[in-house]
């Protein structure tokens, strides 16, 4: 009776801890397959919440690249302005006077010949000006190109807006993409230290092996490592996060979960069409038009230059011992300048500014196939990680299948630790390939929309082809 006791002691032991075994784990596997959505937070220390939308309106505000851009619009606008002036009259003011007691006698040329006389003062003052009439379109293209060249640079500003909109957006999503491995990686430290528990407990009742322990603790070590790992890795997307805002400093957030949704794209056809909207390219189209103004403005300087010249002024001489006419003067005329040797200057000029134009054709073809190999590449990337994350999210489920068969046959002796162990580091593997996959296929999908130039400047949350 006393030995049918203690068996049957052992074997209700056996089922407590059993049961316990199974228990945890299922709830732990199913918090592990509910999916995040809304806003998170980090365990442990919490930053300030950062919406994706007030993270593209602080790098808007604040981010260098833009402030650099606006300052060099404005410097174009001024360069406009200041070739705009050949349209109006240049006028300068001039005034000299002259003092003094020494007078040169002609006999001497030796600073001994010098004679002294009384003091003698002379005024001079007056004013010039300028008018052009005609270049025959020197300055009228001259203004053409100094205008194309402040419409690109506008075209700058925009595309430098929409490029630190799709930094930030990536540098969220990168973020949120850390946050979710972490997550994982104490989903997988939470559930090894369930089972370290329980297998240590079983082997202090002399129910599994030292092995068994040993086996579940390596596994625990390695998944405490990467979950250290994943964990500076969020650290360091937050500063690159910061990097992408303009702004200092190392500071910790909490973020909004940006929906992923896997929808169907239009033909990659339409998006390559969309591309010739876009900024970057509009702007190297500009600057060709510019250059071919200058150009023209370059080969007009052959021709003659018509210009009229009026002047005014007064002079007096106050030297009560001479009798010398004084008082007021004015002149006007024109003048038709030809230029017949510069030294080759214009010649130069010329082959200057035609290489130019040949610079901004070739940037401005570059930039277009650029974009088109962008967008392709963007595109087929979207398509890419859709299907991994169809894939991904079957190996969870059947990683998740197999996680609960592993458990039911090592409670039921018929499976090792090993297949338990293994079947853990196959369920953390999928979810984190799906992790990957939902993130780098929402990183293609705004990649895809800036490259097509479908990114508003002003800054949308999300935007997708």
């Amino acid at each position: 009776m006393g030995r049918h006791n203690v068996s049957t002691g052992i074997a209700v032991a056996t089922l407590i801890v059993m049961l316990s075994w199974l228990l945890p784990q299922a709830d732990v596997t199913a918090e592990m397959a509910k999916p995040r959505n809304g806003s998170f937070k980090q365990n442990g220390p919490q930053g300030r919440f950062l919406g994706l939308r007030q993270a593209i309106e602080i790098a808007l505000e604040k981010h260098p690249v833009i402030q650099a851009a606006d300052a060099n619009l404005k410097a174009s606008e001024a360069r406009t302005e200041q070739t705009r002036s050949l349209y109006y009259p240049q006028v300068y003011a001039n005034f000299d006077t002259i003092g003094g007691v020494g007078g040169i006698n002609p006999r001497f040329v030796a600073p001994a010949g010098a004679m002294l006389r009384q003091n003698l003062s002379q005024y001079a003052g007056g004013v010039i000006a300028n008018q052009r009439l005609y270049d025959f379109g020197f300055t009228q293209n001259l203004v053409d190109s100094s205008q194309l060249a402040a419409r690109a640079q506008e075209q700058d500003v925009n595309a430098r807006r929409v490029l630190v909109i799709l930094t930030v957006q990536r540098a969220y999503l990168n973020s949120l993409k850390q946050h979710r491995l972490v997550q994982i990686a104490e989903d997988t430290v939470r559930e090894r230290g369930i089972i370290r528990s329980q297998v240590d407990t079983l082997y202090r009742q002399q129910l599994k092996s030292k092995l068994d322990l040993n086996l579940v603790q390596v596994e625990l070590t390695n998944a405490e490592s990467l979950l250290i790992k994943a964990r500076n890795d969020l650290k360091a997307s937050f500063a690159e996060l910061n990097r992408a805002m303009g702004i200092t400093g190392l500071e910790d957030y909490v973020l909004e979960e940006v929906p992923i949704e896997v929808r169907p794209k239009r033909p990659l056809e339409t998006f390559i069409t969309d591309s010739l909207s876009h900024p970057e390219l509009q702007r190297a189209r500009e600057l060709t038009r510019s250059a071919d103004s200058r150009l023209t403005a370059t080969k007009r300087q052959y021709l003659p230059t018509v210009s009229a010249i009026a002047s005014a002024g007064d002079y007096e001489v106050f030297d009560t011992s001479r009798n010398q006419r004084t008082g007021g003067w004015w002149t006007a005329g024109a003048m038709v300048s030809v230029p017949l040797f510069t030294g080759f200057l214009i010649e130069n000029q010329v082959r200057e500014a035609n290489a130019q134009k040949n610079v901004a054709d070739a940037n401005s073809l570059n930039i277009e196939q650029a974009l088109t190999q962008q967008v392709t590449n963007a595109y087929l990337d979207t398509v890419t990680f859709a299907q991994q994350i169809k894939l991904a999210e079957e190996q969870v489920k059947t990683a998740q299948e197999a996680l609960q068969l592993a458990r039911q046959r090592y409670k039921l002796g018929l499976g090792s630790i090993v297949e338990v162990t293994q079947s853990e580091v196959a369920l953390t593997g999928a979810q984190t390939r799906l992790a990957d996959a939902q993130y780098d296929y929402k990183i293609a999908e705004v990649t895809l929309a800036y490259a097509a130039g479908s990114m508003a400047s002003s800054g949308a949350e999300s935007v997708s082809p």
